[in-house]
This record gives C-alpha cells, sequence and structure tokens, in this order.
C-alpha cells in the first residue's frame, strides 16, 4: 500500500511539473510543489524504516517468548483461584447476612411500633381502673425505695404484707428510680388516702416495742436496717430512713419532694403530726 501511494505521489509531482511549465501562477505553485517533495521524502523515509523493521523481525534466531507455565506458577494460579472463590462465597454470605438483618430491622421497628401501642392501651386501661376503683373504693398511692436498692426483696415483702394487713390490694407496680435510689411505685385499692394514713401513723406512735409482730412493725424494722436510706409512704404516711435516725410522719399526698429531702420535710411538721423511730435501729 505504501509503494502503491509512492507510485501516485510521483505521478502528480511530474504531472504539476508539467502543468507548472505553461500557468502563469508560477510562484504560488512552486510552494506548493515544495511542500508535496517534503511529504514524498518523509513518505520515503517511513517506509524505509517499516522494511527495516519487519526484517529484524523476522531474522532467524529471535527465540518468541512464551508463557511461563512452570509449576510453581500454576500452583500460584490455582491458590489466587482459590482465593477469589471463597471471597466470592464470603461476600454472597456477607450479603445475605445484610439482607437478613435489614429485615430484622424492619421487624425490630413493626415490633417496637406494636410495644408502643400495647404501652399506651395498658397505661389507658391502668388509669381507668384506678379511676372507677378510686370512686368505688380509694385508692392508695404507694411508694417504696432504698438507696442503691438496698434490700429490695425484703422490703418489698414487707411493704406488701402490711398492705395486706390493712385490706389494700396490689393493683399496680412500677419501677421506680430517684437518682442512686431504686425501688417500686404502687397503686393500691381498699381504703381512703387519709384514712389509711391516720390508722398507720397512730399504730407508728404507739409502738414501743422494735419485735413487734404487726406488718408495719416488720416494715418498719426492715427500714431501721438499712445501712443507707430507705422510704416507704402509703399516700401521707411517710417513713423515711437516714444514716442516723428514723421518722415517721404526715406528709401532703402530692408531695413530690426528692426522696434525700423527705426527712427534712418530716422534721418540719408540727409534733402531732410526727413521731421519731430511730430507737428501732439496731445498733442503738
Amino acid at each position: 500500500m505504501t509503494t502503491v501511494i509512492l507510485v501516485l505521489l510521483c505521478l502528480a509531482i511530474a504531472g504539476r511539473e508539467l502543468y507548472l511549465a505553461s500557468d502563469k501562477r508560477l510562484p504560488r505553485a512552486q510552494v506548493e510543489l515544495r511542500e508535496l517533495r517534503a511529504q514524498l521524502a518523509e513518505l520515503t523515509r517511513r517506509h524505509e524504516s517499516l522494511q527495516a523493521d519487519v526484517a529484524e523481525v523476522a531474522a532467524p534466531g529471535i527465540p518468541i517468548p512464551q508463557p511461563d507455565r512452570s509449576p510453581d506458577v500454576l500452583d500460584r494460579f490455582d491458590a489466587l483461584h482459590d482465593r477469589v472463590v471463597v471471597l466470592e462465597k464470603t461476600v454472597g454470605e456477607l450479603t445475605e447476612d445484610l439482607a437478613g438483618l435489614d429485615a430484622d430491622r424492619d421487624a425490630q421497628r413493626a415490633l417496637a411500633r406494636s410495644l408502643d401501642t400495647v404501652e399506651r392501651d395498658v397505661l389507658e386501661l391502668h388509669r381507668e381502673m384506678l379511676d372507677r376503683l378510686d370512686r368505688d373504693e380509694g385508692v392508695v398511692g404507694g411508694l417504696l425505695l432504698s438507696e442503691e436498692g438496698e434490700a429490695e426483696a425484703l422490703l418489698a415483702d414487707a411493704f406488701e404484707g402490711c398492705a395486706s394487713e390493712y385490706g389494700l390490694r396490689v393493683r399496680v407496680r412500677a419501677p421506680r428510680t430517684d437518682g442512686g435510689w431504686l425501688g417500686t411505685a404502687y397503686h393500691l385499692s381498699g381504703m381512703r388516702p387519709d384514712a389509711l394514713a391516720e390508722e398507720l401513723f397512730s399504730y407508728a406512735r404507739g409502738l414501743y416495742a422494735p419485735d413487734d409482730p404487726s406488718a408495719l412493725g416488720a416494715l418498719l424494722a426492715e427500714l431501721a436496717q438499712l445501712r443507707g436510706g430507705g422510704v416507704a409512704r402509703f399516700g401521707p404516711f411517710t417513713a423515711v430512713r437516714t444514716q442516723s435516725s428514723l421518722l415517721c410522719g404526715l406528709l401532703p399526698d402530692d408531695d413530690a419532694a426528692e426522696p434525700w429531702e423527705l426527712a427534712g420535710r418530716v422534721r418540719e411538721l408540727p409534733e402531732d403530726r410526727r413521731c421519731d423511730l430511730t430507737w428501732l435501729r439496731a445498733d442503738d
């Protein structure tokens, strides 16, 4: 193909020279002729270079490189292939796990929504039940706390035993946390809060022995044995254990003081609304 192009260029140059002999626009034609000759020289040079390269490649004795097929190379290839297979399998498993996690998240979100709905329904039912009980027989709010949950199970048994002795039924129990104080909030039915509180307070003021057999005596004794603080409330009736004292009093039922503030509130009550039972402590 290169040879044909060279022949055609030679013919074109010869034709151009014949034409220029009679052309009156000689200067411009001479410029075109020089450009054509330069192109011819460049093509000739490239053609000769290409022929030399072809002759060199075709010369005998020059080895043609072959792929390395030694056992070591094949072993490395097989090992690499095995790793690729393992990685593909791992990626597939991870993909399945991720799909499962997405499904689990959807299920968990649906479950969380269902639980929220159930909790709202339960709270609403509790409110309706307590409102009805309050109208019919009275509802008393109860509270039992101790620092860091000390003796929580023993206190709960004594508290609920006291409630039962006074004809109260536990309607609602709810975990309660106030700072480092742990315990339970109660709703109890069976008496009006003020009547119950007066009865409990009167009995507490009449205590004279640490081994009193009543359920209230057992509850107060458990409070007295605590190393830290404790609170037991039945409506307005409040028993407070501090590190140095055990006090009882009749606080307003809606007093929302923190547990560690209740002892100070009780001390501020009139004498006929409070009593000191510190003598129940075992170390006194």
